[in-house]
């Protein structure tokens, strides 16, 4: 067993060398005791490491590859061979450990998460480890202990950018160090990172409990550190002269006097006071408008640090590096730090106000008003330093204003004021005056702004901080613009462009914007932020509006609605059909519970606690009737909104006539599929044929109905007139195949009397009689050219003219066709005219032949038996040997073949008992029994057989086919191949 240590490095007097040195770490060989093994690490969290041979590389998003075939499991820190890795998960994983998988697939960007997890003993928190750890790599996360991350983070920082982490603490382990870990992890990228730690939990039967992470676990204040010698306390005392070098104006100064007083306490381990002068360095840099460094000086204040186990001056270090996120405008990722730092929810008072504030301001400039933390306990932020606390009272003023609350933010200010009066900072009385500037500005008192802006500048350059007085000349800028002096703002702001070219990347970008055409015009208050319910509202209306379908429209409101939520699951349930079914469901969390008994009462339910997350549900009405209901569901890691229930009860108000809709659409549906008895079926095929025939009786237009003799096309074209609109006028049908050219003209239009010989007296045709209702073109592929033309031209003009007669006469008929022949194959040969096609083809339905849906036979079957022997008075019924054979059957006749048969086998029936197969038809009998007496040739017509029935019954596609046979697709295309079988769908 191997087990690595550091060597313990001296600072050198070269950066470059110092790091080359760092990086050197040599292991030394240590007995195995028993047959596992553990790597045991003892590094310093101050040294850096790297190996020497190489650059780490990291294996399955999990192990640290050591040499060779040896790797670090960097979840348990087990060593583990390469070759005997395996992705195997265990089957309980997905049922035993639900909500911690929740929280794993609906993280976001700029949330760290924190959950605790019960665990009996380290035994199941190791075991609850390597099973969570197998399905988060599933899932995209990176798995790492605690302990291990805060080791090799240098190491595998390469490895490790832009990954989200699943940071598991041991059982037992230091909270402390635990949230040290979730703290850099969210410093280093704002991605969702998750850390479970492990609690002990009584015996229990059932899953393992999971909840989010609450004020359990309190941060150390600092450890006892030991007395000072002389040589530090000199070090510290030295350290002090730079407030009065930046004071002068000697920035750089200062901050030479500071590195090298911090380099000289890290070496002599004095590594609080190190971690204090670094901060200060930080903050030195930051206002000078240096981000990037103050972000790499604060970050190895962290690490100072938690080597001296003082918890609270990391988060301190943590939340200055979330402040120089916010001046190069990474809000999200200072975002990330505050949260990750607000996990423990057992912070200092002073601490806790300071990261509430970073919070907001992050916040504030993404215009997140509604997710803003409460800064009510910011009166008094006892504890701070002057600055800081200045800085807090900024924030809460600028929150007050967004959401308009001016009076509030002025008595903000006079307590900030009174804060500048107690210090003798300057910079306190700068944040003050640009606070006071703010207010002013808002509330259009610009002769008093004014007096605040000259203030301010002079305050900053006592202050030595240039940056702060360009905050203070673009408040002014926008107190202008809003007070309609535009020219006086654009001298000014001309001034400042050439400010914004050295400074940081949200100060030039503000600059940048006010710089644009459209700044010119009227100003808005640049804190103020639309409620989230307005913008909200106004999303989900629009897309009410935009979307022509139901259900579609439905799925895009509750996907906006979970976006808007962060839920887990949104469901939107219905009981119109009898028990609740599920209309729309967007996410992948566990299901939700409240539903059923929301949809019962009536009225909303929650928030309550559910397998560790949080459940609301509202129901959704159209008038007075409940219709509906939407119910959602939160990880165990994220609490519910507190606007949450405004938002879901104004969600169900506008989805309610979308959904009311769509119901009485299912149930039109579901009377059509009634609504002709004769229209007989159970397979998907007939179903889609029914939903057309629906679809095209709600619409005005022509109907073109396709399909092979004797499918039944006259009764759909039945159907599409009695579900119109004029049902209640008359359904006239000719066959245009059946009756001569001259006839059929005076059948159509009809004819005067003494028209030709016979005409005796007037007649209307077919289009005056079906006037207000349908006429059916049957056969009407065999329309002569003569008749086409004709007939293109009383439906271009909506108008007949009898024969015999000079005038024309006005009709309102709906033209429903049909044909035994693609007739665009027809019209491309040229056998039909392609501008009479376009207007009879607007509505095209086509009803598949039996062959295709061989599901229907025996409901058809039995369905026909029903009517011929009730009409032949016998009482026998079909065997299964019968409707096996009628199944096995080509059926070229179709629907009406199958009558013509089932007839005939009534009349042969006997009058009681089971109908024997022998009295089937012979052209039935003989296509299917088998026509060879050898084995391989009976196997091979049966396998073909077999084979067209499954692609029939699945509508042509391959694939669906292929499963229901229990063969890949591929197999079932080899078999095609060996048996001859064409397959001519294109539904493949």
């Amino acid at each position: 067993m191997r087990a690595w240590s550091s060597r313990a490095v001296r600072s050198s007097s070269t950066s470059a060398e110092k790091t080359q040195r760092e990086r050197e770490f040599q292991y030394e060989e240590i007995a195995p005791s028993g047959a596992a093994r553990s790597i045991l690490l003892d590094i310093s969290p101050v040294v850096r490491i790297a190996p020497r041979h190489g650059m780490v590389q990291l294996v399955h998003d999990r192990f640290m590859r050591l040499e060779g075939d040896r790797a670090c499991d960097l979840a348990t820190g087990a060593e583990v061979r390469l070759d005997a890795l395996t992705e195997a998960v265990p089957a309980e994983t997905e049922a035993s450990f639900g909500p911690l998988l929740e929280a794993l697939d609906h993280g976001r960007d700029g949330y760290p998460r924190w959950v605790v997890a019960d665990a009996r003993s380290r035994r199941q928190a190791t075991s609850t480890i390597e099973r969570v750890a197998t399905a988060a790599v599933r899932r995209g996360f990176v798995t790492i202990s605690t302990d291990l991350y805060l080791r090799f983070r240098e190491l595998l920082g390469a490895e490790l950018r832009e990954r989200t982490l699943l940071l598991a603490g041991s059982f037992g382990a230091n909270r402390s160090r635990a949230h040290a870990a979730l703290l850099d992890a969210s410093a280093r990228s704002a991605r969702p990172h998750l850390l479970i730690t492990f609690e002990y939990a009584a015996a229990h039967s059932g899953p393992a409990l999971v909840r989010e992470a609450r004020a359990t676990y309190a941060l150390r204040h600092g450890s006892v550190a030991p007395p000072e010698s002389p040589e530090v306390t000199q070090l510290i005392a030295r350290a002090s002269r730079a407030d009065a070098f930046a004071a002068e104006g000697r920035h750089a100064a200062a901050e030479r006097l500071l590195r090298d007083v911090t380099g000289a306490l890290a070496r002599r381990r004095a590594v609080q006071p190190a971690a204090r002068l670094t901060i200060t360095l930080a903050r030195l840099l930051n206002e000078r408008g240096r981000p990037e460094a103050a972000f790499a000086a604060l970050g190895e204040a962290a690490r100072l640090a938690q080597s001296g186990q003082d918890d609270e001056l990391v988060v301190e270090a943590r939340l200055g590096q979330a402040v120089t996120r916010i001046a190069n405008a990474a809000f999200v990722e200072a975002e990330s730090i505050c949260r990750a730092a607000l996990a423990a929810d057992a912070l200092s008072g002073r601490l806790q106000i300071w990261a509430r504030a970073v919070l907001a301001e992050a916040l504030l400039w993404q215009g997140r008003i509604d997710d803003l933390p409460d800064l009510s306990s910011t009166c008094e932020p006892s504890g701070l330093d002057a600055p800081v606390a200045a800085a807090v009272y900024e924030v809460e003023i600028r929150v007050l204003l967004a959401k308009g609350r001016v009076f509030d933010a002025g008595r903000r200010v006079e307590l900030s004021k009174k804060l500048a009066e107690q210090s003798a900072d300057p910079l306190v009385a700068l944040i003050a005056h640009i606070a006071d500037l703010t207010v002013l500005g808002t509330a259009g008192d610009l002769a008093r702004a004014q007096d605040a802006l000259q203030r301010a500048v002079a305050a900053s350059r006592a202050a030595r901080a240039p940056l702060r007085a360009a905050w203070a000349r673009l408040t002014w800028i926008d107190a202008l613009r809003r007070g309609g002096r535009g020219d006086e703002a654009d001298r000014d702001l001309a001034r400042l462009r050439c400010f914004g070219r050295v400074a940081p990347l949200l100060l030039r970008r503000e600059i940048a914007r006010r710089s644009v055409a459209e700044a010119r015009s009227p100003a808005r208050n640049p804190f103020a932020v639309i409620p989230r319910q307005s913008s909200l509202s106004v999303a989900l209306v629009r897309i009410a509006q935009d979307d022509q379908d139901d259900r579609e429209a439905i799925g895009r409101l509750i996907e906006r609605l979970s976006v808007e939520l962060q839920t887990s699951r949104i469901d939107l349930l219905s009981a119109d059909a009898g028990p609740v079914t599920t209309v729309c469901s967007v996410g992948d969390g566990l299901m939700t519970t409240v539903g059923t008994r929301v949809l019962e009462a009536a009225f909303a339910i929650g928030p309550e606690r559910h397998k560790g997350g949080w459940e609301s549900g509202v129901p959704v009405r159209f008038g007075s009737r409940t219709s509906g209901a939407i119910v959602c569901r939160w990880p165990v890691d994220r609490t519910m909104p507190g606007d949450a229930s405004e938002l879901l009860e104004l969600t169900a108000a506008i989805v309610a006539p979308r959904l009311d809709t769509l119901l009485t659409v299912t149930r039109d549906e579901s009377k059509a599929s009634m609504a002709v008895p004769e229209l007989i079926g159970v397979s998907d095929a007939i179903a889609e044929v029914r939903k057309a025939i629906v679809r095209a009786a709600a619409a005005p237009f022509a109907v073109l109905i396709e399909g092979e003799s004797g499918v039944g096309k006259e009764l759909a074209a039945r159907a599409v007139h009695h579900l119109s609109a004029r049902r209640e006028r008359r359904f006239c049908d000719v066959n245009c195949a059946a009756l001569p050219e001259e006839l059929l003209e005076s059948e159509l239009f009809g004819h005067a009397r003494g028209a030709f010989s016979g005409a005796v007296a007037d007649r209307a045709g077919l289009f005056e009689e079906a006037d207000g209702g349908t006429l059916f073109l049957d056969e009407v592929a065999d329309l002569s050219s003569r008749a086409q033309a004709k007939l293109l031209r009383a439906i271009q003009q909506q108008e007949v003219r009898r024969l015999g007669e000079s005038f024309s006469r006005k009709v309102d008929t709906r033209l429903v066709a049909a044909a035994n022949r693609d007739m665009r194959a027809e019209a491309a040969a040229g056998r039909f005219r392609q501008d009479l096609l376009y207007r009879l083809d607007v509505v095209r339905i086509r009803i598949p032949p039996l062959r295709e849906r061989p599901d229907d036979i025996p409901v058809l079957a039995a369905h026909c038996w029903r009517l011929a022997s009730a009409r032949v008075g016998s009482r026998a019924d079909l065997s299964t040997a019968v409707l096996a054979e009628l199944a096995r059957y080509q059926w070229p006749g179709n629907v009406r073949e199958l009558q013509n048969v089932i007839a005939s086998l009534a009349v042969a029936a006997p009058a009681r008992g089971r109908v024997r197969a022998s009295l089937l038809p012979p052209v039935i009998s003989a296509a299917t029994i088998v026509s060879s007496g050898r084995l391989a040739e009976a196997r091979e017509q049966f396998e073909r057989r077999f084979i067209e029935v499954a692609l029939a019954r699945a509508g042509g596609n391959r694939s669906r086919a292929a499963r229901s046979l229990g063969l890949s697709r591929q197999g079932l295309l080899k078999t095609m191949v060996r048996l001859g079988i064409a397959d001519d769908s294109n539904n493949l």
